[in-house]
């Protein structure tokens, strides 16, 4: 019993190095079709256990089938653990045996103590292993049902103390497994977040809005916004307080935008807007809604206000850079109408405007 055993606990670490693969980014999704697949997998990994398991007496079966079920309990909760164990009882029904009376009742067993022990622990993750307390208690009544089989005391001597270590010490070092993984998609998450978020706004950065701009697709937008007259703020009052006002300009646009759209840094004190769903005069009316909430608002930094200017361009079957400069030529235009204005290309083409200087190169910085 003791070397099916010993097989069992190695062929359960093995089944969670490949399980570790079906979590591939951070934080863990708990939906979709994804994680209903990931719940299959555990279920699986429950069913080999159960392939392979030591004999206690005929009929009498003991394994490491409840790790992946408390594992997948404490992760994502009872129910979760429920659709996992399930098809794991219903093969144990199948195979037949008098344990099969307490095979069923230790397996719920396990989910109901796991389900108790996750209001006090984390789930898995680093140095997960300092809650080996709180694992005992969620394997402890796991084999408790045998003492009421026939000749009970007898197969719980035999059977309890090692399917109680076994599961202990599985259940650490599988799961250990599975928190390396966690702890290497959460730091990667950590990277990509910092590497696509300007640090100064807390907005996305140009880099993110490049990914962006390459997803924007039929009844999207582009607004593109330039605090005016910004250079003077810095000379008036000092860089450290421009740096205020563009952090307060960064959170109006994301308090003032709708919540499929998303705000970015552009550069400098220019700001970008992807516009997701546009539908009728809906393009003109969010750049006026944002250029009058930032006139509006006065700055705590300066305690008076600023304006934007902006210039928005819809999706059209063209190039994406080419959008981003029709965004710019709008631009351009508020700020040669005198500033604090918003612009829509294709609305303000005239021949006044087609008169007008040669335009900047996208992404100059403006006053």
């Amino acid at each position: 019993m003791l070397r099916e055993l010993f097989f069992n606990l190695c062929l359960l670490i093995s089944v969670h190095y490949l399980l570790r693969f079906t979590f591939r980014s951070w934080p863990v999704s708990r939906r979709g079709w994804h994680h209903t697949l990931r719940l299959a997998a555990f279920a699986a990994a429950g069913l080999t256990m159960l392939l392979f398991p030591a004999t206690v007496a005929p009929g009498v079966v003991i394994d490491l089938r409840a790790v992946p079920v408390a594992f997948v309990t404490l992760q994502f909760g009872p129910v979760a653990g429920l659709l996992v164990a399930l098809p794991i009882m219903i093969y144990r029904v199948l195979l037949g045996g008098i344990g099969m009376y307490a095979a069923l009742p230790s397996l719920l067993s396990v989910i109901l103590l796991t389900s108790v022990m996750r209001r006090f622990i984390p789930p898995v993750g680093p140095l997960f292993w300092q809650h080996w307390p709180a694992v005992i208690v969620m394997f402890a009544f796991n084999g408790v049902p045998l003492l009421a089989l026939p000749d009970g005391a007898r197969l719980f001597g035999q059977a309890y103390p090692l399917l109680l270590l076994s599961n202990v010490v599985g259940a650490l070092a599988a799961w250990g497994v599975l928190s390396e993984r966690f702890h290497v998609l959460r730091l990667t998450s950590q990277w990509q977040s910092a590497a696509l978020t300007d640090a100064l706004t807390g907005l996305g950065n140009r880099r993110q809005f490049d990914l962006d701009l390459e997803a924007m697709g039929p009844g999207d937008a582009l607004l593109l916004l330039d605090i005016d007259h910004f250079k003077r703020v810095n000379d008036t009052h000092g860089h450290h307080v421009g740096d205020e006002v563009l952090q307060e300009v960064a959170r109006l646009l994301e308090r003032e935008g709708r919540g499929r759209d998303r705000a970015y840094r552009y550069g400098g004190e220019e700001f970008a807007v992807i516009l997701r769903d546009v539908k009728g005069d809906g393009l003109n009316r969010v750049a006026e809604r944002l250029r009058a909430a930032v006139e509006r608002h006065p700055m705590r930094a300066t305690g008076a206000g600023v304006t934007v200017s902006v210039g928005g361009a819809s999706w059209a079957s063209v190039p994406l850079r080419q959008l981003a400069q029709r965004a710019d030529e709008a631009l351009y235009a508020a700020k040669h109408g005198g500033r604090n204005q918003a612009r829509v290309w294709g609305i303000w083409l005239n021949a006044q405007d087609s008169a007008q200087p040669t335009r900047q190169p996208v992404g100059s910085r403006r006053t």
